[in-house]
């Protein structure tokens, strides 16, 4: 009997266990998980995030004030006589770009010819997008990448630009497919990660592969990867890719979506088409080279330096052990464009907070030139090609719609290039402005405000509160958005937090908002919060903030641990369950990025910035809205699901605080939820219509 019973307590608490995903912090309200069941049963999870999502929808609409704001969407959104054009490229007197119009929102392939004749190569089918795509050299065809939306798996296809006729050509299972033509504009070199086939990215290999048009794609040659490298990390590296120059080739290797340093490998030219090819590792991540170029004998490199700065440099390939040659440094300062012309080099940059483009000769490397631009804009597109000296690029800024200009390096000349017209009115009466907010151990945040000229700092202005802070990305104005004026026009502050974490100020400020300090930003956001309430912006009952995917650490965080301070949250396709991420799609990818739930200090990290384990019981948060694709392939939505019933469950006692979910059934990770989250906000600040 004795055994009996000690077995059969064995037992229970061997269920028990089972029931525990893990180990969770503190301030969770149990051991026990009890919602993952969602990280298992993909369809009941689905099935419980669209009956959701059904419920907040007969909510939203409801509301008085949402067909107002669907129609100024509509009406702002609208591309009336304006195109929007983007990823133009020079081959030869012919220029390709993508286009939208009122009539055709959406990405189609276009080209234009020296007499400024267009001609349409690609309308894709309905449900399907282009996102990216390669001329040949001659300009006689182009490979562009197709999917069907939402989906980040694609298609390579050919098409001939002549007569806009395809070829047989068509790869499918592709990611991102980085393709290079070769010099006879007869192949072309892809990326292909075998994750798309099955399933599951931890799994993927990231390899480079020649293609011959015209042939089987199963007798395509492996330039790089696994069978020519030794040691070679196929399941954790990322964004491997090729550049070519006359005598030679580079492989660049990322080893994560961290946006942190690379490895390259050279061969030569000759030996590249060769079966039995020996790849020379020439940089090292350790040496924190983040870009590169390669032109004739020359390999230029960017590489982040110890002032939290970058320096430009360049070496030999004839003789790869002798010095490299420094050609600019600066301290304090993110590299934000790095391209070449046929003659010279052009950067953007920050240093120490001011912005700064330049174009550097390749005859003489010591003569930097500024380019001037108008104040408070910034350059957030440059367009060049090998053959041609000219460039074009994008300028604009926060309240300045991107406007594309053509700059003549011999006459030092910057004229309109009349791609695209350009509306600067909407936003006449607003103006943006740049606060320094001291966070919890004394750094200086940049807080940028965008608001109506002459607003009263009366503490009753709703504001909107944003930030990302991961990746090293930067939030600048890379975005022109005039849907925002939706807010604006309501007498709403848009304020964006560039916490740490995100790029704004060099590597530093990414490696100090990363990993063991990711706590930063969340510190970062939170006094960036406190400033707008304490300086009379707004009040707790008009603040709202919102963030996506990795940003979604940030607001989870901020929602979770001072919920006083806010008036609602949104987040989309948000991680939110930090210590689970081996269990994401890119959770491999992101360990460099936050930490490894298989390193105990690290897991305790991860822990920190779980949003999920770190709501409360007999807590008050305040509404939140959870918005997510079904399609995610990189964040699963069961993240998302958890969070929200989570806090649904906490919020039980009151209907005004249950949390609204959009589950959106064909979308992927970047789900768009912009006029309900702004029906939302309006909701819940008190704005009228």
């Amino acid at each position: 009997m004795f055994l009996f019973k000690k077995y059969f307590y064995i037992i229970i608490i061997f269920l028990s266990l089972m029931n525990c995903i893990g180990c969770v912090s503190k301030n969770s309200y149990s051991s026990i998980d009890y919602y993952a069941w969602m990280e298992t049963d993909q369809a009941r999870t689905n099935e419980w995030l669209l009956t959701k999502s059904h419920e907040t929808q007969k909510i939203l609409n409801a509301l008085p004030w949402k067909a107002s704001v669907v129609k100024r969407f509509n009406t702002l959104t609208a591309y009336d006589s304006q195109s929007f054009v983007r990823n133009i490229q020079r081959v030869g007197d012919d220029c390709f770009y993508l286009k939208e119009t009122a009539n055709y929102p959406y990405n189609r392939l276009f080209v234009k010819d020296r007499f400024g004749k267009e001609k349409l190569l690609v309308d894709p089918p309905v449900g399907y997008g282009i996102y990216n795509f390669y001329p040949s050299n001659d300009g006689k065809y182009v490979a562009y990448a197709i999917s069907e939306n939402g989906s980040e798996v694609s298609a390579i296809n050919v098409i001939n630009v002549k007569n806009r006729s395809h070829l047989s050509d068509s790869i499918s299972g592709i990611t991102e497919p980085n393709l290079v033509w070769t010099n006879d504009n007869a192949s072309f070199f892809y990326h292909r990660n075998d994750f798309a086939d099955s399933d599951n990215r931890k799994s993927g290999t990231e390899e480079i592969y020649l293609h011959r048009l015209g042939t089987n794609i199963e007798k395509d040659l492996a330039i790089f990867g696994k069978v020519n490298i030794e040691n070679y990390q196929a399941n954790t590296d990322q964004y491997t890719d090729l550049s070519l120059s006359t005598n030679w080739a580079i492989a660049s290797v990322e080893s994560s979506i961290s946006g942190d340093t690379i490895d390259l490998y050279l061969i030569d030219s000759t030996s590249l088409y060769q079966e039995n090819k020996h790849w020379q590792k020439i940089i090292d991540r350790k040496q924190n080279v983040t870009n590169f170029l390669v032109r004739d004998n020359w390999l230029y490199l960017a590489k982040y330096n110890n002032f939290s700065g970058y320096t430009l440099s360049r070496l030999d390939l004839n003789h790869i052990h002798s010095r490299e040659e420094k050609i600019i440094e600066w301290k304090k300062g993110q590299l934000t464009r790095f391209a070449a012309s046929k003659d010279a080099i052009y950067l953007t940059y920050y240093e120490s907070g001011k912005y700064k483009f330049v174009t550097i000769p390749f005859s003489d490397l010591h003569n930097i030139k500024p380019i001037p631009i108008s104040d408070d804009n910034k350059v957030t597109a440059i367009f060049s090609s090998s053959d041609h000296k000219e460039i074009l690029f994008t300028q604009q800024n926060w309240n300045m719609p991107p406007k594309i200009w053509q700059y003549d390096p011999d006459s030092q000349l910057i004229e309109d290039s009349k791609i695209i017209k350009t509306n600067a009115s909407l936003f006449a009466d607003y103006e943006s402005e740049q606060k320094w907010i001291k966070s919890n151990d004394g750094e200086l945040i940049p807080l940028t405000l965008i608001h109506r000229k002459g607003i009263k700092l009366d503490g009753n202005n709703p504001t909107w509160l944003t930030a990302y802070g991961a990746y090293g990305e930067s939030e600048y104005p890379n975005n022109y958005d005039t849907a925002r004026l939706i807010w604006l026009e309501k007498g709403g502050i848009i304020a964006i937090a560039h916490v740490r974490g995100g790029g704004e100020l060099g590597p530093k400020w990414h490696h100090d908002g990363k990993g063991k300090n990711k706590i930063n930003s969340v510190n970062d956001f939170i006094k960036c919060a406190k400033y707008l309430i304490d300086h009379r912006y707004t009040n707790s009952s008009k603040l709202v903030i919102s963030g996506a995917s990795a940003g979604g650490i940030v607001i989870g965080m901020a929602l979770a641990t001072h919920p006083e301070l806010f008036a609602a949250a949104s987040i989309t396709s948000g991680m939110l369950n930090m210590s689970r991420l081996d269990q994401i799609p890119i959770g491999d990818a992101n360990f460099l990025e936050f930490g490894s739930p298989f390193n105990k200090q690290e897991f305790n990290n991860l822990q920190t910035i779980d949003a999920y384990l770190n709501l409360r019981e007999d807590v008050n948060y305040p509404p939140v809205m959870i918005s997510v694709g079904l399609k995610d392939e990189r964040v699963f939505p069961w993240q998302s699901a958890k969070f929200s019933a989570r806090l649904n469950e906490i919020n039980r006692t009151s209907l005004d605080k249950k949390v609204l979910v959009i589950a959106n059934e064909d979308a992927g990770h970047f789900v768009n939820n912009f006029v309900n989250m702004m029906v939302f906000f309006m909701w819940k600040t008190n704005i009228t219509d």
